[in-house]
């Protein structure tokens, strides 16, 4: 379990947290959000014991007990592998215990030593770490490699294995989808759904926090609110919290407009004095509201097409890839005006190569992409945003592309994409990742494409900045490819998906949800064709894999079971309540009594009816709930 009690944090002369109580049940799933720079961080720092409080308590499990990706992995010498299964500190223990016991030459030490490592079945361990690392999106022959040979996204990737192999009772999960492919996302959400230790996670994929959450903690004015459901819940139930707040707020204006007139008119009177003393003291003691603070939805859109012809591009019998290696043979596209396509496929299949031949980046290895005279291409991606000049800012950027125009009509144009008078004359080199990336949008836009390219362009972007790009993509006029790993973007930008797989470039018939199972039915299909599968220990091995199996899924199903029998038991009671009022309301004599019993009787099955509803859907929740526990 985790509490945070009378929690106060403070950073400097600001305070991030005052008076904090909040409770996070055992194996609860929490989505933590809210603005940046509101403290999630801080919070996460706080729960490890990195920062201290200035008031109040966390009482939370041993720090062995809580598992946080590192922030800085380093390139170490040793193999990728053995790096993940470290984070399985039993392990580590017992090892170091079996090397204690070899030095000191104790033979039952020993042999305690070599019983304690097989207790915990090593080998056991390294085939989960295997899986887990699979599940992630590493090749055998990537496990296997040093870390040193991996690239900075892949040693993030490996702390993030290292830490879901780590036995734990609370998971710190700091933007985990970072480095992450669809697959690898979809893999994740499974996992977290059926591990029984509570989970915290900070992410701006709403998408993912929806498959994945079951709380939601927001954070504002200094305290951490509690939401019941996934985010998609939170929000409309939040928007609802704001929309009552304010007519609340409004309602006591009035009231207070209405009492300060009759003070002001009658308190010099002497025969209304006494009310108007009444009044003020009425006045004196009202609780005063503070009006919701408007969060003004940011908003840009991207410039319509100067020419926007019927054709923009074929793609005939491509090789794709480099002299040495092909990526992908055998393709054929075409896009058209008004086409909308998300790309598909896991890290490595050869999405980026074929966004990088398509905009003319790589050269065609064979085959002809042919492109109309009239295409002009907007290509967005993660290398563009370091190729922006760090010493020039953004208003330095945009007039070199547009030397025409006055620097006001370049300010009001970067003011749209939230460059203020400060911003838009600072070096590029020192804005902020999501800074950088709306600049290169805002160079994106001035010029007008009418095919927007767009890989991977939600990376650095926080929850108001996503929604903007989505709403602009949207109501983009030309055709429009993208590949990102953000689902609630593909779902409201592209009608039609092409799947990368095994060297070929394929249209993927159904949709993100079909998508998420496809992937999960190929992983099950590779592991049953992994090579020994047939022999007589794996079968062993299988069988006792398959009975911890059955204890796991009983451990994660457990807290879910409690509320759903307890979810039955209410709607038992109010069934057995609704048949009580339709007994009296069945009976002939009871219409000849009381009027007033006969209406509240009406009233009260009305009433039963509506909250066995609202119960009936809380139980069809709760067992979804379970059933998606695999």
């Amino acid at each position: 379990m985790l509490r945070l009690s009378g929690l106060r944090l403070d950073r400097g002369t600001r305070t991030l947290y005052r008076d904090v109580n909040v409770t996070a049940s055992d194996g609860e799933r929490i989505g933590l959000v809210g603005a940046n720079g509101c403290g999630k961080s801080s919070l996460l720092a706080a729960i490890l014991g990195g920062a201290e409080l200035d008031s109040g308590s966390i009482e939370a499990p041993t720090p062995d007990r809580i598992g946080c990706i590192a922030q800085d992995v380093q390139a170490e010498a040793g193999r990728a592998i053995d790096f993940v299964i470290s984070g399985h500190a039993p392990l580590m223990k017992a090892r170091d215990e079996l090397a204690r016991a070899i030095e000191s030459g104790q033979e039952l030490e020993i042999a305690q030593a070599h019983a304690h490592l097989a207790e915990l079945n090593e080998g056991a361990v390294a085939a989960s770490a295997m899986a887990v690392m699979h599940g992630l999106g590493f090749s055998q022959l990537q496990c296997l490699q040093a870390m040193s040979e991996l690239s900075g996204g892949q040693r993030n990737r490996v702390a993030l294995a290292r830490v879901l192999m780590q036995p734990a009772d609370l998971l710190l999960l700091d933007e985990p989808t970072n480095h992450l492919d669809l697959d690898s996302i979809v893999w994740l959400e499974a996992w977290l759904r059926r591990q029984g230790a509570t989970v915290i996670v900070v992410s701006h994929d709403r998408e993912f926090l929806d498959h994945c959450t079951e709380t939601i903690w927001h954070v504002a004015d200094q305290n951490i609110r509690r939401y019941a459901g996934n985010y998609s819940a939170f929000e409309s139930a939040w928007l609802e919290q704001q929309r009552q707040i304010n007519a609340q707020f409004r309602r006591q204006e009035r009231t207070v407009a209405h009492l300060t007139r009759f003070i002001d008119r009658f308190r010099a009177q002497a025969t209304k004095a006494r009310q108007a003393q009444s009044r003020i003291k009425m006045l004196e003691r009202l609780e005063r509201l503070e009006p919701v603070r408007e969060q003004s939805e940011w908003r840009f859109r991207f410039l319509e097409p100067v020419r926007l012809p019927e054709h923009l591009l074929d793609g005939e019998d491509l090789q794709i890839g480099y002299a040495s290696r092909i990526v992908l043979e055998d393709v054929r596209f075409s896009v058209r005006a008004g086409d909308r396509i998300g790309i598909l496929g896991v890290n490595g299949a050869g999405k980026s190569t074929l966004i990088k031949t398509i905009v003319g980046e790589l050269p065609e290895v064979a085959g002809q992409i042919r492109r109309s005279s009239s295409t002009a291409i907007g290509y967005f991606a993660q290398h563009q945003l370091e190729g922006l000049e760090s010493q020039d800012s953004p208003l330095q950027q945009l007039r070199r592309i547009a030397p025409d125009k006055s620097d006001q009509e370049l300010r009001d144009f970067l003011g749209g994409y939230r460059f203020g008078a400060d911003l838009v004359s600072s070096p590029v080199g020192r804005l902020s990742g999501g800074e950088r990336a709306r600049c290169a949008l805002a160079l994106l836009a001035w010029r007008r494409p009418n095919l927007l390219i767009m890989d991977e362009p939600t990376n650095h972007l926080d929850m108001p900045t996503r929604e903007a790009l989505t709403v602009a993509l949207s109501s983009f006029e030309g055709a429009l490819i993208v590949v990102s790993h953000d689902r609630h973007l593909l779902r409201a930008t592209t009608d039609q998906l092409w799947l990368v797989h095994q060297a070929r470039l394929k249209p993927f018939d159904g949709d993100l949800d079909d998508y998420g199972a496809w992937v999960m039915n190929e992983r099950r299909a590779q592991s049953r064709s992994e090579p020994g599968a047939g022999d007589g220990r794996r079968r062993n091995e299988q069988r006792r894999l398959v009975a911890v199996e059955r204890d796991r899924l009983a451990k994660a199903r457990r807290p879910v079971q409690h509320r759903l029998d307890a979810t039955e038991r209410r709607l038992h009671e109010l069934t057995e309540q609704l048949k009580d009022v339709d007994r009296r309301l069945a009976s002939e004599a009871f219409y000849a009594g009381d009027a007033d019993a006969v209406s509240a009787a009406l009233k009260s099955r009305g009433e039963l009816e509506r909250e066995i509803q609202r119960v009936e859907a809380r139980w069809f929740e709760l067992q979804s709930q379970i059933d998606a526990i695999v």
